[in-house]
């Protein structure tokens, strides 16, 4: 397969994401200057910023590399997860049409290869498609049960979110293995950085990739042990 177009395809929408971030980013510091804010705070505000963005990365970047594979070369995953998509989502979508269709990579086939793009592109896109026509109305009612009643506010999010990771997380059950035990391993580091989070704040933006990262690494002397 020839990915020679879509690499460029990648460096086009890569290009002008990272163009407009400096765009906006030097109005967001010239307006931060106009309010009185001094460049000494705004530049600490930057190197806090650029630190604490890198380590949430790191399981996108976990995503990426595991989705090479599947795609045979790193542009599809690259492309999709740098622009609007969920690493939890791209994987998942792309593992369910590779397996509805049994093969191994999807570069095997074609048409499975092209119809695994368009579903995790479409499907993501439902997404900000509702928002446009709902999102207004959402954040309204949503405040209107907030003040109503702000812990069950809160409860209704964290139920609708655990919805969704349940459903993922039930497939892995189902399919028992490496898998399911990956799951619970996780599990336990996720319960033990949010009973640890209770008092050390800072540590809920680590919380995600040391679960993933402490996953992968007591995964691999486990295989390796049993291997």
């Amino acid at each position: 397969m020839n990915f020679v177009p879509l690499y460029i395809i990648g460096i086009v929408l890569i290009g002008y994401i990272l163009i407009e971030t400096v765009f906006i980013y030097k109005r967001a510091y010239k307006r931060g200057l106009e309010l009185g804010i001094t460049k000494t705070q705004l530049n600490e505000t930057t190197r806090s910023s650029v630190i604490f963005s890198i380590v949430p990365s790191i399981p996108i970047l976990i995503g990426l590399i595991t989705m090479i594979p599947l795609f045979g070369d790193v542009v599809i995953p690259w492309i999709r997860l740098s622009v609007i998509g969920s690493v939890s989502y791209e994987t998942y979508a792309a593992t369910a049409i590779k397996g509805a269709v049994g093969l191994s990579s999807l570069t095997e086939n074609l048409q499975v290869y092209s119809t695994a793009i368009w579903t995790m592109t479409i499907s993501i896109l439902s997404g900000m498609i509702i928002l446009i026509f709902f999102y207004k109305k959402y954040t309204t009612q949503l405040e209107s049960i907030k003040k109503r009643d702000k812990r069950w506010s809160e409860l209704l999010i964290a139920a609708m979110f655990m919805g969704l990771v349940g459903t993922i997380g039930a497939q892995q059950i189902t399919i028992g293995g490496y898998n399911t035990l990956a799951l619970f391993i996780s599990v336990c580091i996720m319960a033990v950085i949010g009973g640890l989070s209770l008092k050390f704040k800072w540590l809920e933006e680590f919380a995600l990739p040391v679960s993933m990262l402490g996953t992968l690494v007591i995964l691999y002397f486990i295989i390796g042990g049993v291997r």
